[in-house]
């Protein structure tokens, strides 16, 4: 019987492990390396990636999923973000200039001035 307790608790321990292992670093780190390396990201899973300062300049991010992605202090002037989602990012001093946001989702996003984005931004954060 206390074998069995033993071999249950390690069990859930370890279950538990993952899933709070995943609910810390819910982004994929794949997708992370090829944006650095390449540049390019369409379509990534970068939820809650944190990227502060990065340059991203000229970047392809169309398509990709940013929410609740920490991007203060990174520049993304001349970037491709149509149709990302960035609804709740933080982009506090991001560099913006000629980013493309057609469509991008920033409902709840903390835009470069600090203020947040209402609900159901598209496109524009007013």
């Amino acid at each position: 019987m206390r074998q069995e307790f033993v071999i249950a608790l390690i069990m859930v321990s370890c279950a538990l492990f993952l899933i709070l292992a995943r609910a810390g670093y819910p982004f994929n780190g794949e997708d992370v390396e090829r944006l650095r390396t390449t540049n390019r990201c369409r379509n990534c899973d970068l939820v809650g990636a944190h990227l502060p300062g990065a340059n991203l300049s000229g970047a392809d991010l169309s398509g990709a999923n940013l929410s609740g992605a920490y991007l203060v202090h990174v520049d993304l002037a001349g970037a491709d973000l149509s149709g990302a989602n960035l609804s709740g990012a933080h982009l506090l001093d991001a560099k913006l200039s000629g980013t493309r946001l057609s469509n991008a989702r920033l409902a709840n996003a903390v835009w470069t001035d600090g203020h947040t984005c209402p609900p159901g931004s598209v496109g524009t954060c007013k």
